[in-house]
């Protein structure tokens, strides 16, 4: 099975097989080319590969007359907020979020902070294939330069979009498990400046990672196992590069990383209504919870470049996935866990509510997540031949902008080939768990037979 998926906003692969240097090399020349040589800040996650990534990417850009801002170990957020404040032409950073070792990626930023959009990936991309590279003559080469004074401006700037007094007034005990990742050595500054008491697990930066990246509840069995005996207020589970985050309450729930957008939409749009964008796959508890403060939700394809660039559109105030992201432009333009940590402190701070009540608050359903391993050939296959078939399934409405999805009225099913690993996702939702799980079943059955 091919595992390098190269897109308009960035490459991703396994480390060694089809992630290798020479590809990092030119990606990040076509990317310097693209941006004709400017400013570009680079930064990375604790994985053992990224130290030799961030070594070919620096080289390439280097070569291409780039002056590169390296910000070493920095979470893929934390590096977005900087990229406009540093004026810098774009952004790479070396991290793959959510999957398992051995996986690595590059991201591509742009100048606003934002994912690359569509059409500059796409020159990208162009240049990429072509091999088509800037080159920088011995007079005219770029430069690096090592830089690690950016995380006191973004807490700086993260305590005038929150309320910062209210938060430190609680004094909470808040458990956070950065999985060895990006966020490990920024977690105290982070806690300090919010007056937490932290309670770190997996904050070791060794670039081992010690669990499933992925934020989740089985993600969440180590924390939430001992969160009552340190009188914990809450817990948050983080990916490698701190985009992503869900839920352990005061009670050890591990909470489903689909509620984490639904809990901040409902703080923020209490003091901010307007346009809230996500996609096509995430809980309708954000769609209640925008109809409950009378925002409007427009929903566009999976992915943070596709949110980021509606919001824009859209003029919103809020976009999210059910991933466990969020991002708020009145803020920065990434998905972001920092602000969405502090955001949920806030919300306690000021509601006087634990944990355990913001989720209870919000409508209830039953989510169900398969997957299936698949090339994206074979994927994309699959998932074409089954959407006739589901067009008249069983009453329901069928959407077919990002993969099929399909609605009732009790709930929704969703299956689509995944644009970072190689697989299918399908996804079930409904107001009734054994209907939610029999739908899935169904289309997994579905999706089997087809590959």
């Amino acid at each position: 099975m091919k595992t390098l998926r190269v897109s308009s906003f960035g490459l991703r692969g396994h480390v060694g097989t089809s992630l290798t240097v020479p590809v990092v090399q030119n990606y990040a020349a076509a990317f310097a080319t693209s941006i004709e040589g400017g400013r570009v800040l680079l930064g990375r996650d604790t994985r053992y590969s990224s130290p030799m990534i961030a070594s070919a990417v620096k080289s390439s850009l280097i070569g291409s007359g780039c002056e590169v801002l390296d910000l070493g170990v920095c979470p893929t957020p934390v590096l977005q907020f900087s990229t406009a404040r540093r004026d810098a032409a774009g952004a790479l950073s070396i991290t793959a979020g959510h999957m398992g070792m051995g996986w690595n990626a590059i991201t591509l930023i742009g100048r606003d902070g934002a994912c690359l959009d569509t059409n500059s990936g796409e020159a990208v991309l162009d240049l990429f294939h072509a091999g088509d590279f800037r080159k920088a003559t011995f007079a005219n080469q770029g430069d690096a330069v090592e830089c690690n004074d950016y995380f006191e401006p973004y807490l700086d700037r993260l305590c005038e979009v929150v309320c910062v007094e209210e938060i430190r007034r609680k004094k909470f005990t808040v458990l956070i498990d950065p999985i060895g990742g990006a966020g490990c050595v920024f977690l105290k500054p982070f806690a300090d400046r919010f007056g937490l008491k932290l309670v770190s697990v997996n904050a070791e930066p060794s670039g081992y990672l010690a669990r499933e990246p992925e934020p989740r509840p089985r993600s969440a069995q180590h924390l939430a196992s001992f969160i009552e005996h340190v009188d914990g207020d809450i817990g948050f589970v983080l990916n490698s590069d701190v985009a992503r985050v869900s839920i352990v309450t005061e009670e050890g729930e591990q909470a489903s990383e689909e509620y984490s957008f639904a809990v901040v939409a409902d703080h923020v749009l209490q003091r901010q209504p307007g346009v809230v964008v996500t996609n096509t796959c995430t809980s309708r508890m954000v769609d209640d919870v925008a109809a409950r403060h009378r925002a409007q939700l427009v929903k566009t394809r999976v992915g943070q470049a596709y949110v980021v660039a509606l919001l824009a559109d859209e003029q919103g105030v809020l976009g999210g996935e059910g991933s466990g992201s969020v991002v708020l432009p009145l803020f920065s333009q990434g998905f972001d866990g920092f602000l969405m940590m502090a955001i949920i402190l806030e919300s306690m701070a000021q509601s006087g509510r634990r944990a355990s009540e913001l989720l209870r608050a919000l409508p209830k359903y039953h989510i169900i997540k398969h997957r299936r391993p698949c090339d994206a050939h074979a994927a994309y296959h699959a998932v074409d031949s089954i959407g006739g078939r589901l067009s008249e399934w069983a009453g329901g409405t069928k959407e077919s902008s990002d993969g099929i999805r399909i609605d009732w009225e009790d709930g929704w099913v969703h299956v689509r080939p995944s644009q970072t690993e190689q697989l299918i996702r399908i996804i079930s939702e409904s107001t009734d768990r054994v209907r939610a799980e029999q739908r899935a079943d169904e289309i997994a059955k579905m999706v089997d037979h087809e590959i």
